[in-house]
């Protein structure tokens, strides 16, 4: 490989860029940490790259980002996360193309940033195209290599190839259905478009709207100006609409509009604009069920699944867990320097026998934890001790359940008495969406509206499911 003429320099408002300088290593690219300093205070060479990981529009480096522009030629690009949708959305009316949200992009990003340093030296590879035995390496890592994995496999190639095709993937949570989607759309003649993920479950009803299709300037009291929705900003690449089955019936008419027109309304607006985004959408829940319930429409329903895919659980995988303890080791090793080597045989039977009722996140999470504890380089038993418990398969928990305490106090008054130690934000969400059940009298619907969620999504915090 030639030497490369450019440097990437890489200004970040986070301190922790430890899971980036570890990709980029790993890529062997070139770069400088430089903090939030201005890049017009350093010397940027003609083929030099400037990455900003920016968090907030209120900072003085988002002020300097547009200062800098008037003045160099260089490529910018962007690193937001994924919780900051406003920035990415200010960033495009910018004009500026190349944003990747972390952590779902990150491996895209060093994708791309590799590209561009090659075509700098003049290896330029044919972005029109991709490699094959790499893109069926992706879909695999995702779906596993059993026998049973090559029809979904196969699936996931049709609609990688398909791009114009809409496509559904189902799956319990923490099973991967978010990269999935990522990989499709990788992998497809989108991917030089922008690939953007909602949540549907993530944002209230009332706000989803104007977030898909965007509002005009005074079309309710805080739009004082004219906003993108997430279709536009889209354009011809693909959203992700995951939780799809947590839209209420109103966004659902919307929704289907949108996939027999494709076009779009922002609120408060009468223009239909063409959209040319390919739409993926995922869900943990059962829609055929949904459908009987008539909390899901059956003609949405088939618009979405031209294409399904669905993901097993890792229980129903267990062939699967090895090969995504191998990932992982290599992973958290590198990116925290340390030296694992393997799990101890004791330790790996258990692994690969529990539940994982989190599926591929929890079993993610419990490694990087793990790795972070591990001062050898042998993961055993008491680097997981803290994370499952091997005796019951649960999740430890030291104290006694949380009880409630009832007053005679002011009737519209809702008491707890909790254990600290032993009640996370979930137990206590379903404690009190309960309690708010009882006191409108069952009426769900009612309580719905008082918590500020979808009645859908009422049922499941009352069922004890864990809600993202």
């Amino acid at each position: 490989m030639n030497e490369k003429k450019g440097t990437v320099h890489l200004f970040s408002e986070k301190r922790d860029i430890s899971q980036i300088v570890s990709q980029l290593n790993g890529n062997s690219i070139v770069y400088y940490d430089l903090s939030a300093d201005n890049p017009k205070e350093h010397d940027l060479l003609k083929n030099d790259i400037v990455v900003f990981y920016i968090t907030s529009l209120n900072s003085g480096m988002f002020y300097k980002i547009v200062d800098t522009r008037k003045f160099t030629p260089n490529p910018f690009i962007f690193l937001v996360e994924n919780k900051n949708p406003v920035i990415t959305s200010t960033l495009a009316k910018l004009g500026f193309n190349e944003i990747y949200i972390l952590p779902d992009e990150l491996f895209k990003f060093v994708a791309y940033l590799k590209e561009k340093t090659e075509s700098i030296s003049g290896e330029v590879e044919d972005v029109s195209t991709f490699n094959v035995n790499e893109r069926d390496f992706v879909f695999r890592s995702i779906l596993g290599k059993s026998p049973g994995a090559e029809k979904l496999i196969a699936a996931a190639k049709t609609a990688a190839e398909n791009a114009s095709v809409n496509v559904l993937i189902l799956g319990e949570t923490g099973t991967g259905k978010g990269m999935l989607a990522n990989a499709i759309h990788n992998y497809s003649n989108k991917k030089n478009s922008p690939f953007v993920e909602v949540t549907c479950s993530a944002i209230p009803e009332q706000l989803l709207e104007s977030e898909l299709f965007g509002h005009e300037k005074g079309s309710f009291t805080d739009a004082k100006s004219r906003k993108l929705g997430l279709f536009e900003l889209a354009d011809n690449g693909t959203i992700f609409l995951d939780e799809i089955g947590e839209l209420s019936l109103n966004l659902q008419v919307k929704l289907l509009r949108v996939l027999e027109k494709k076009i779009i309304r922002r609120v408060g607006g009468t223009q239909d604009i063409p959209i040319t985004a390919r739409i993926i959408s995922a869900t943990h829940r059962n829609l055929n069920q949904l459908i009987k319930q008539n909390l899901f429409r059956t003609d949405l329903f088939y618009r979405l699944n031209v294409i399904t895919i669905e993901l097993a659980s890792l229980r129903d995988r267990r062939d699967f867990i090895l090969s995504l303890i191998d990932l992982f080791i290599k992973e958290f090793s590198a990116c925290y320097n340390k030296g694992i080597k393997k799990v101890d045989d004791e330790t790996l039977k258990f692994l690969t026998s529990y539940h994982w009722p989190g599926n591929i996140r929890e079993l993610r999470n419990a490694f990087e934890r793990a790795i972070l504890l591990c001062d050898g380089d042998v993961l055993t038993s008491k680097h997981f001790e803290n994370s499952i418990n091997r005796k019951t398969g649960k999740i430890s928990h030291q104290e006694k359940p949380p009880t409630l305490l009832h007053t005679k106090n002011n009737p519209g008054d809702i008491h707890f008495s909790v254990f600290y130690s032993a009640t996370n934000l979930q137990r206590l969400t379903v404690l009190y969406a309960r309690e708010v059940v009882k006191k409108v009298g069952g009426n769900k619907s009612m309580a719905a509206k008082i918590l500020g969620i979808s009645r859908p999504r009422l049922d499941r915090l009352l069922a004890g499911e864990v809600i993202d």
